[in-house]
């Protein structure tokens, strides 16, 4: 299953470990992470906008990007979740996300959306996971 990444679960993916990745794949199959390359330039101005702990994992979250995940291009939005809400809808993918407001906007698009919870991946709106 695709599951587009947004800025904030990939700095929170960097930073602590995920438990139940394994319970997740075991019900959809594998997770394919997707990130947007608006994601990345997002990442980039943190790398040289912010402090230095912030900096750090955004330089890190970009390099684990390009190792580890496919690098997508998006539609350009005003704003990086716009484009990652159009992507989700059309591509009929799931999103993750720990950002509260794109979660709930997620949500009313009917998009499958994976979060994290105590260090753990865990599904926000299981009520639509049959649709996947």
């Amino acid at each position: 299953m695709d599951v587009i990444c947004d800025t904030s679960f990939l700095m929170v993916l960097v930073s602590k470990p995920i438990k139940q990745i394994g319970k997740i794949e075991a019900y959809f199959g594998k997770l394919d992470f997707l990130i947007p390359d608006v994601v990345i330039s997002e990442l980039g101005y943190l790398q040289h906008k912010t402090g230095p702990k912030r900096a750090t994992i955004a330089k890190t979250a970009i390099e684990i990007a390009y190792s580890k995940f496919r690098i997508i291009k998006v539609v350009k939005s005003e704003h990086v979740d716009e484009s990652i809400i159009e992507y989700a809808v059309s591509h009929e993918c799931a999103a993750a996300t720990i950002d509260r407001d794109l979660r709930r906007r997620l949500m009313l698009n009917r998009v499958l959306v994976l979060t994290l919870s105590n260090n753990k991946l865990v599904i926000a709106n299981p009520k639509i996971e049959n649709k996947f």
